[in-house]
């Protein structure tokens, strides 16, 4: 995303990365208006054409189903002009305590993610949801999620989460030629 700065994909690639999950776009926090991340085109274009598979995610700040189908339209815009080989994924977790969604109820946010969710599958996309352990364990009903891709940010040497998920995100420590800062990795169990 964003905040990685410019990123050198060629070394990136060089360096072992099979796939990067790419920030699109966001939802403010307070605002709640819809922005493309300054950098999605740079790194879309960067991964793709240093043969790194790429898959797109969007921090949500919807509050009900409604924004939900419109922060998934805005990522199957995005995703229609480029080669997507991994799911899209909603990014659901807090944003300090006073952002929009910080209130919701499990309900709501379960509703929220599904939404989302149906959209980009309708579309003909994989979808997914992309949350911390306890946000999963607490905040989410993930039976209702289940025919969805899970995303696990579990920081840890091994994960503890006992539903099911795809993929896990064990550091936000990385560090990797091709990036300047400290970068999250990810194992996914699945070939997309």
């Amino acid at each position: 995303s964003y905040w990685q700065g410019i990123i050198d994909w060629q070394q990136v690639r060089q360096a072992g990365v099979e796939f990067a999950i790419i920030r699109c776009g966001y939802r403010g926090s307070k605002t709640g208006a819809l922005v493309q991340d300054p950098y999605f085109e740079k790194n879309i274009k960067g991964a793709t054409d240093a043969g790194v598979r790429v898959g797109l995610y969007f921090f949500t700040q919807a509050v009900n189903p409604v924004e939900a189908v419109e922060e998934a339209s805005t990522v199957l815009m995005f995703a229609k002009q480029h080669k997507i080989s991994y799911p899209l994924y909603i990014d659901t977790e807090g944003a300090g305590g006073n952002g929009r969604a910080d209130g919701l109820d499990k309900e709501t946010r379960t509703a929220v993610c599904k939404a989302f969710c149906e959209t980009i599958e309708n579309a003909g996309y994989t979808a997914g949801v992309y949350a911390s352990k306890s946000w999963l364990l607490n905040n989410l009903d993930m039976e209702q999620l289940s025919s969805y891709s899970t995303w696990l940010a579990q920081y840890s040497s091994q994960p503890t989460y006992e539903g099911e998920y795809d993929m896990w995100q064990y550091t936000s420590a990385g560090k990797i030629d091709g990036i300047s800062t400290l970068v999250d990795y990810n194992v996914s169990y699945m070939d997309y």
